[in-house]
C-alpha cells in the first residue's frame, strides 16, 4: 500500500511540473510580440495583458489568431505607443495585419518579410 500510494503521489508531482513548465513556457510568436512590447513606451498600460508566461498570446488584448493559436493580427491603433518595430515580428508566419500608430523613427521592413498590410499612418 505505501508503494502504491507514493507511485501516486510521484504520478501527480510530474502533472503539477510538467503543468507549471508549460504555463511559464512561451512560444516564438509570444516572443516575438514581448519584444515589441518592450520596446514600446505605453504610457496608458494597453499592453498589460501581453504577459510572456503564457503559453501563447492569443489571450492577449489587441492580438487576433486563427484557429491553430497562431498570430493573424496586431491592432495597436490609436494606443499612444511610441517607439521601434523589432525584427522579431519576422517569427510571426501567419501575420497579416499590423495596425500601428507609433511614432517610428527606425524601421526594418526586412522585419516584414510576410505578406501583410501595414498602417503606419502618424
Amino acid at each position: 500500500m505505501v508503494k502504491s500510494n507514493s507511485a501516486f503521489w510521484a504520478f501527480l508531482w510530474s502533472i503539477i511540473v510538467c503543468y507549471l513548465v508549460l504555463r511559464v513556457s512561451s512560444n516564438a510568436e509570444g516572443d516575438a510580440l514581448n519584444a515589441l512590447k518592450t520596446n514600446l513606451a505605453d504610457p496608458n498600460n494597453v499592453l498589460q495583458s501581453w504577459d510572456p508566461t503564457l503559453v501563447n498570446p492569443c489571450t492577449w488584448f489587441h492580438v487576433t489568431c486563427n484557429s491553430e493559436n497562431s498570430v493573424t493580427r496586431v491592432d495597436l491603433g490609436n494606443a499612444n505607443l511610441s517607439g521601434q518595430l523589432v525584427s522579431q515580428l519576422g517569427q510571426l508566419p501567419n501575420l497579416q495585419y499590423l495596425t500601428t500608430l507609433l511614432a517610428i523613427f527606425h524601421v526594418d521592413i526586412k522585419a516584414c518579410s510576410y505578406k501583410c498590410d501595414m498602417d503606419l499612418t502618424f
